[in-house]
């Protein structure tokens, strides 16, 4: 019994820590020019359904890292 337990929180803890990891990975690839951030044509060829205007929380007209992965997360919820 012990040992199922120990198995099924490892699989968890694997499993969220997958879903942490996916998100900068996809900013990573989505920020195709490097620079750290996702601007909007960056945006419109990252497959991302969501407006780019309802993620860019500080209005600069770019995503950073966490305004990108906040979407993203949303999306998990």
């Amino acid at each position: 019994m012990k040992k199922q337990v120990m198995t099924v929180m490892f699989a968890g803890a694997l499993f969220g820590a997958g879903v942490v990891v996916a998100a900068p990975a996809a900013f990573a690839k989505a920020d195709a020019n490097g620079d750290g951030f996702v601007d909007a044509a960056e945006f419109a060829e990252s497959g991302v359904t969501k407006k780019l205007e309802s993620l860019d929380k500080d209005g600069d007209g770019k995503l950073d890292k966490k305004e990108y992965s906040a979407g993203l997360e949303e999306d998990c919820a």
